[in-house]
């Protein structure tokens, strides 16, 4: 078990400014598309990478399938999967105590409305790296935590509608 930084460990490509763009705007990665891949829903394919979004300070496995144009709000992550396993990664990124305290010191200092990580110094993160086998036993536990969690949020949701169906009808009657 060790510690490395980002860029010793991935390739970062950044998004393009939006206005320089060209085409059509269903080719534009977009945050409903970071969120489809970061709670799983509705993406299929091979995991590529990863994709972290430089304003939440969030990352997400990024699947073949959501190969769109990104924007200057995300930096694509590419790196070998035998190294670090891109479910493992999402969840030190996200999870994390030791990469929040590190994110949260890249934001002091900085306005409290522009709190944006730049590829440098999400390259100069460190990473806890165990062996691969531990990490991919890590990474599937975190994406089911996630599949759980939502799958919760939709029970308690239709709880709430049936609640509110059963109410209106009393008041109809």
């Amino acid at each position: 078990m060790k510690y490395r930084e980002l860029k010793d460990l991935m390739q970062f490509t950044i998004g393009k400014n939006r206005t320089r763009i060209k085409g059509f705007s269903a080719d534009i990665f977009t945050p409903d598309d970071f969120e489809r891949s970061l709670h799983n829903t509705g993406v299929d394919g091979e995991i590529t990478g990863c994709i972290i979004n430089l304003i939440k300070s969030k990352a997400a496995p990024l699947s073949n399938e959501l190969e769109k144009c990104i924007t200057s709000n995300f930096l694509k992550c590419v790196f070998d999967t035998d190294i670090l396993d891109p479910w493992f990664f999402c969840y030190q990124f996200n999870e994390s105590k030791m990469m929040e305290q590190q994110i949260s010191m890249l934001h002091q200092g900085t306005t409290s409305s522009v709190k944006k990580l730049n590829i440098k110094s999400v390259g100069e993160l460190s990473i806890f790296l165990p062996d691969i086998e531990r990490q991919r036993l890590i990474g599937a536990l975190y994406k089911e935590s996630i599949s759980q969690r939502d799958l919760m949020l939709r029970q308690v949701e239709n709880m709430s509608k049936m609640i509110f169906e059963v109410i209106s009808k009393i008041e109809e009657d």
